[in-house]
């Protein structure tokens, strides 16, 4: 079967391929002893290695691993002006992370026809707006929880905290807890105004699908309906690599 790979910048994610069905899906940081060659390295030699990758930094150490362990050179796939299904309005085209235009590739092809605002909570939080012709309209950015942590421990360092896996309320009654709510409800609104203003544009009925590591996290503040699909950009590599 063929490995799939999907490097975040953060993370790496895998699974493995027999057309465009996944099994066997995981992710691991990419030190320490979840590491993503401690895991791999048990793993049989796959027929091919497909990935997709946001972290170019780490591209080189990934190819090296793959070419000692299996003697395979990873394929790399990256975003297109249009192909499988989506047209993208990105400009440049390839300046869209592999990633995002994986996800709308997966989207497209389980959901024709079908208006869609794809939500990506990793390191980064995208919004990105799929019409039901297949046109990816653009998008919006925003800091993911951890960055967005980071960046208020850094200029005040009295509000370190982060959230949990706890649910917050609006009423925060510690510094820890205001400051998780702040995070996790800010997050929250922030994806449900630009959805709002996305399905304006890309119309009505839009079906929001979120992915990444911390949907789980953000999924239970949202008040929209929505679906959660964790490994959606593998999804897409399957039908950009069937």
């Amino acid at each position: 079967m063929k490995l799939l790979c999907d490097l975040g910048h953060t993370r790496i994610k895998w699974a493995w391929a027999d057309g465009q069905v996944l099994s066997g899906a995981g992710s691991a940081p990419y030190e320490g002893e979840d590491g993503y060659a401690a895991r791999l390295s048990v793993a049989d030699a796959p027929s091919a290695v497909l990935a997709i990758s946001v972290a170019h930094d780490r591209n080189a150490a990934f190819v090296g691993f793959c070419e000692a362990r299996w003697g395979l050179t990873p394929l790399w796939h990256g975003s297109r002006r249009e192909g499988f299904g989506v047209s993208s309005l990105y400009a440049p085209a390839d300046s869209l992370g592999a990633d995002r235009f994986a996800a709308l590739v997966a989207v497209r092809a389980r959901h024709p026809d079908t208006p869609a605002c794809v939500v990506d909570c990793g390191t980064a939080i995208t919004v990105d707006a799929l019409d039901a012709q297949g046109v990816f309209r653009g998008g919006a950015i925003l800091p993911g929880l951890k960055v967005a942590a980071q960046a208020l421990r850094g200029v005040a360092p009295v509000l370190a905290a982060s959230p949990s896996e706890r649910r917050f309320g609006p009423c925060g009654g510690t510094t820890g807890d205001a400051v998780g709510a702040g995070l996790v409800l800010g997050a929250a609104g922030a994806i449900e105004r630009i959805v709002h203003d996305q399905e304006a544009i890309v119309g009505t009925g839009v079906l929001v699908i979120l992915t990444g590591g911390d949907a789980p996290r953000i999924s239970p503040y949202l008040t929209r309906p929505h679906e959660h699909r964790p490994h959606l950009t593998l999804e897409g590599l399957a039908v950009m690599t069937a």
